[in-house]
């Protein structure tokens, strides 16, 4: 009776959740990737506050809004998908990789980017693992050099 499966038993995962390193390089910690946010907010203010100007100079707000919210999505397209890494990821020493360790496809890329527009996204770095949603649902991670 012991190896019969109950229908009434909670499902479980036989997976663990992601904690650790990733092809020996370890996790960047929270307050890391605390850093990063700043830093890389105030460069995308930086870059969308110019696309702003360079939209209002033109009289028409819906491209001044596309070039606002096309700056955020750049930003991190650009940076993540050529180098791994944005500007405070440069600055402490982080990179983007996938889950075995390798450069992160387009895709992942872009799934990172987008699920950042998800409303509380920031808060989902207060669960027990170190990494947000824009990690667990594009397959990455941040890890250090």
């Amino acid at each position: 009776m012991e190896n019969e499966l109950n229908p009434y038993q909670a499902p479980s995962a036989d997976v663990e959740p992601f904690v650790g390193s990733v092809a020996g390089a370890p996790q960047a910690s929270r307050a890391v990737r605390f850093a990063n946010l700043l830093i890389d907010g105030v460069c995308r203010s930086i870059i969308g506050a110019v696309a702003a100007v360079m939209g209002a100079a033109t009289d028409n707000a819906g491209l001044s809004l596309a070039l606002s919210l096309g700056s955020m999505v750049g930003f991190y397209l650009f940076f993540e998908g050529m180098f791994q890494a944005t500007p405070g990821k440069f600055i402490t020493r982080t990179r983007v990789v996938d889950l075995d360790g390798n450069k992160p496809g387009f895709g992942q890329i872009l799934g990172r980017t987008l699920a950042r527009f998800v409303p509380f996204e920031p808060f989902s770095f207060f669960s027990s693992t170190k990494d947000g949603w824009h990690d667990r649902w594009s397959g990455t991670r941040v890890v250090q050099r």
